[in-house]
């Protein structure tokens, strides 16, 4: 893989992750702006969020990982 290509694949990752974080704090909020204070939903909103974020994170790992085979 050309470095350009694993810093490509880097990049989307990142924007991802960036994304998803967006994505949390928007629904941690209602409609209005006022912030959410359920702690059942924040803890299932934040459990969905980090298992979506290792993903992208993963996705960064297995990039390094065949970048390093070759």
């Amino acid at each position: 893989m050309k470095p350009e290509k694993l810093s490509s694949l880097y990049n989307l990752a990142c924007l991802n992750a960036h994304q998803l974080i967006d994505e949390l704090y928007e629904n941690c909020h209602t409609a209005d702006g006022d912030p959410i204070y359920l702690p059942e939903f924040i803890k299932s909103q934040k459990q969905s969020y980090v298992a979506r974020i290792r993903q992208e994170l993963d996705l960064m790992q297995s990039a390094a990982e065949e970048q390093n085979e070759e």
